[in-house]
C-alpha cells in the first residue's frame, strides 16, 4: 500500500513538473515573441522614419548624414559610413560617423573593393580575417565586427554603406545583412535625387559656356558679401574683368573662336583665385570677381597676378599663336561704395579707366 502510494506521489509529482516545464516553454515562447514583435515594430519605426526624411529631402549632405545615424539606430552598430563612387570605383564622397574621413583611400580596395565588383554584401565577424583587408589607417579605431551592402542604382554600384562593432557586443547576423540592405535599396534613389536637385541648382547658378557662376549668382553673392560684412565688418574686393578688343578678334576670326577665348580664359581665372572667391560671367566679354575678406592692396596683387597670366598665355587659332589680354577695374567695400549699386559702379568706372587708358592694365576706382 506504502509503494502504491509513493507511486503516486511520484507520479504526481512527475506530472507537476512537465505541467511547470510547459508552463515556463509557454511563457519563454510568448516573452520572445513579444521580443520580437517588440523589435519589429522598432525596426519599421526606424525605417518609416528614415524613408519620410530621405523623401522630403533634396540635400546630398543631409541625406549621408540621416543614413550614417539610422544604419547605426537600426543596427544598434557603434559606427557607420557611406562612400559614394563613380563608375571606376573611384571615391567621389566618403562621409563617417567618426568626422572627416581623412587619410582614406581615393579609390576602393580590398573588401570594398570586392563588393564593388561583385555587387554583393560582406558580413565578418572578424574583419581581419578577411581576404584582402589590408589593415586600417593610422589612428583609426579599431574594428571588429562589419558589414559592407553596395548601394546599387539601375543595375550599377553608385556607393557602398558601411555599419561596424554591435553596441551589445553580439555579432551581426543576416537579419541585420537584410536591413542594411533594404536602407541601401532606399539610399540609392535618395542620393539620385539630391544629386539631380545639385545639377539643377548648378544648372541655374552656372553660364553655360565658361562653367563659371552666371550674373544672377553673383548678384546673389554680391548681396551676401555686403550682409556679411554689416555682422563681422570684413571687407571685401571686387574685380572687373574685360577683353580687350574683344570685338576685333571675333570679326576677325569667328565666335566659335571668341567662345574659345572666353573658356580658357575663364580657366585661367579659377586657377588664379582662392577656392572661396567667387568668378562670374558679368556679361558678354566681361567677368567679375568677388574676393571676400580682402583689402584693396591684396587685390590688385590678385588683379595683376591674374592681368600677367593672361597676358602669358599662347592661345592657338588656326594653328597659329595669338596672346590676348584684360584689363582689370577695382573697389572695395564699403571704401569705394556702401551698396551692391555703389561697388558695381565704383569697379565699371575702374575698369573704364584701365581700357580709356590704355587697356593690359590694372586701376583702382580710386
Amino acid at each position: 500500500m506504502e509503494t502504491i502510494l509513493v507511486i503516486i506521489l511520484a507520479l504526481a509529482a512527475l506530472l507537476h513538473m512537465v505541467r511547470y516545464a510547459h508552463i515556463r516553454r509557454k511563457w519563454r515562447e510568448t516573452a520572445e515573441k513579444d521580443n520580437r514583435q517588440k523589435r519589429t515594430i522598432r525596426e519599421l519605426n526606424i525605417i518609416s522614419e528614415l524613408t519620410s526624411s530621405l523623401l522630403s529631402s533634396l540635400e546630398l549632405e543631409s541625406v549621408l548624414e540621416m543614413l550614417l545615424e539610422k544604419s547605426k539606430e537600426l543596427l544598434r552598430a557603434k559606427r557607420s559610413a557611406v562612400i559614394l563612387v563613380d563608375s571606376n570605383g573611384d571615391i567621389q564622397d566618403f562621409t563617417t560617423s567618426m568626422g572627416p574621413a581623412q587619410g582614406c583611400k581615393i579609390r576602393l580596395s580590398g573588401i570594398l573593393r570586392k563588393v564593388f565588383i561583385e555587387m554583393t554584401p560582406v558580413r565578418s565577424d572578424d574583419i581581419s580575417s578577411l581576404p584582402g583587408f589590408s589593415g586600417l589607417p593610422e589612428k583609426h579605431p579599431e574594428i571588429g565586427s562589419i558589414i559592407v551592402v553596395p548601394i546599387i542604382l539601375r543595375g550599377e554600384v553608385i556607393g557602398e554603406l558601411i555599419v561596424t562593432d554591435k553596441t551589445d557586443t553580439t555579432a551581426f547576423t543576416h537579419d541585420d545583412e537584410d536591413l542594411l540592405l533594404m536602407i541601401a535599396f532606399q539610399a540609392a534613389f535618395a542620393i539620385e535625387k539630391a544629386r539631380l536637385h545639385q545639377d539643377v541648382l548648378k544648372m541655374a547658378t552656372t553660364d553655360g559656356l565658361t562653367g563659371l557662376k552666371n550674373h544672377r549668382a553673383f548678384q546673389e553673392r554680391l548681396t551676401e558679401e555686403i550682409e556679411r560684412y554689416k555682422r563681422y565688418n570684413h571687407p571685401f574686393s571686387l574685380l572687373f574683368v574685360d577683353i580687350d578688343h574683344f570685338k576685333d578678334f571675333n570679326d576677325a576670326f569667328g565666335h566659335q573662336s571668341g567662345d574659345e577665348v572666353l573658356k580658357q580664359i575663364a580657366r585661367i581665372m579659377t586657377g588664379t583665385i582662392r577656392e572661396n572667391d567667387l568668378a562670374a560671367r558679368y556679361g558678354g566679354e566681361e567677368f567679375a570677381i568677388i574676393l571676400p575678406e580682402t583689402t584693396l592692396d591684396s587685390a590688385t596683387v590678385t588683379a595683376e597676378r591674374l592681368r600677367k597670366n593672361v597676358e602669358a598665355h599662347t592661345f592657338r587659332f588656326n594653328d597659329e599663336p595669338w596672346n590676348v589680354t584684360v584689363s582689370v577695374g577695382i573697389a572695395c567695400f564699403p571704401d569705394d561704395g556702401i551698396s551692391r549699386e555703389e561697388i558695381i559702379e565704383a569697379a565699371d568706372k575702374a575698369l573704364y579707366f584701365a581700357k580709356r587708358s590704355g587697356r593690359n592694365k590694372v586701376c583702382t576706382y580710386r
